[in-house]
């Protein structure tokens, strides 16, 4: 299993966001998720962002993180919204 890690800048884009009590849920879900397998339920990005990963929350966020295998670790480096990317 993996433990799942946020950037600074995460928590402050998730705070700014302003999500309501559904919208943490469905978050908290997926990164339950990700904490079981993060490669199988997200899908690499390709460059410039190769390295990164995303999986879909609500149709219209995506969640990037980076998998680092050796320490078991997933580690949020952002929160945007499609119309972002």
């Amino acid at each position: 299993m993996y433990e799942i890690e946020f950037s600074e800048t995460v928590e402050k884009e998730i705070k700014k966001k302003k999500l309501d009590t559904r919208q943490l849920d469905e978050l908290n879900e997926r990164l339950e998720k990700l904490k079981l397998a993060p490669d199988a339920y997200g899908k690499p990005l390709r460059r410039p962002l190769a390295g990164v990963w995303e999986i879909r929350f609500e149709r219209r966020y995506r969640i990037l993180y980076i998998i680092d295998d050796q320490r078991k670790i997933v580690t949020i480096v952002g929160l945007k919204h499609k119309d972002e990317m």
